[in-house]
């Protein structure tokens, strides 16, 4: 499991430079895309917020599949049963914990703006 981690994280950081040369050249007249308010902040952050949630939960559904397959292939082999039930744990802790972090948002929002 360690390993297909690692071969994903080098693929996203591979991918980097390759997203960020993606993006149009502006001439220096083209001041469109500027962030100018507080509110143009605001949803910058929520929509990368929302892009690393929505990444998250893939790969943590992915390895919770990973885990399914590892334990439906066990065949009673005492450790392999043992990896597969960590592996489960695991994925559905971090589901969990995305899912609480996701509703925490909206939690803190909530109360800021009843004070308001």
């Amino acid at each position: 499991m360690k390993n297909i981690a690692l071969k994903l994280g080098a693929t996203v950081t591979a991918m980097m430079p390759a997203i960020a040369l993606a993006q149009p050249s502006r001439s220096t007249d083209d001041v469109s895309g500027i962030l100018e308010t507080g509110n143009d902040l605001e949803n910058l952050l929520a929509t990368i917020r929302d892009w690393f949630f929505t990444i998250f939960m893939i790969v943590a559904v992915i390895f919770l599949i990973w885990a399914a397959f590892l334990y439906l292939t066990a065949a009673g082999n005492d450790a392999k049963v043992s990896k597969a039930k960590t592996a489960l744990i695991y994925s559905i802790v971090a589901i969990a914990v995305a899912l609480l972090a996701g509703g925490l948002t909206s939690v803190i929002e909530n109360i800021l703006e009843e004070g308001t």
